[in-house]
């Protein structure tokens, strides 16, 4: 088996720190970026709650709108209904009274 001297295991400690430095150099800037990137997503994130609240409120606004609409709706319905009901009943009486009219008219 050979020994390694004291100078080879010099130079291969000195190569060791050398990478070890380089492999930090290139953590600190792959971190650096990371956080930006993250950063990035943090925003977007929040950009799009943003976007999320503004929906949601004009969504609840709209509903409110409709409500408000399909309830006029449904008393239009029932007046409709109410007003045909009564159209019918003024329609017999109205027939009835030219009946009767008639029979008063006649010379019998």
């Amino acid at each position: 088996m050979n020994r390694k001297s004291d100078k080879e295991q010099n130079i291969i400690i000195l190569a060791i720190k050398r990478i070890e430095k380089s492999l930090r150099a290139e953590f600190k800037k792959t971190e650096k970026n990371l956080r930006g990137e993250i950063l990035k997503v943090e925003e977007r994130v929040e950009n799009l709650e943003e976007g999320q609240k503004r929906i949601e409120a004009t969504v609840n606004k709209t509903a409110s709108t409709l409500d408000g609409f399909v309830g006029t709706v449904d008393d239009l319905r029932v007046d409709n209904t109410v007003g045909t009901n009564q159209i019918h009943e003024l329609d017999k009486t109205t027939k009835n009274h030219e009946a009767r009219i008639t029979k008063l008219e006649s010379p019998n």
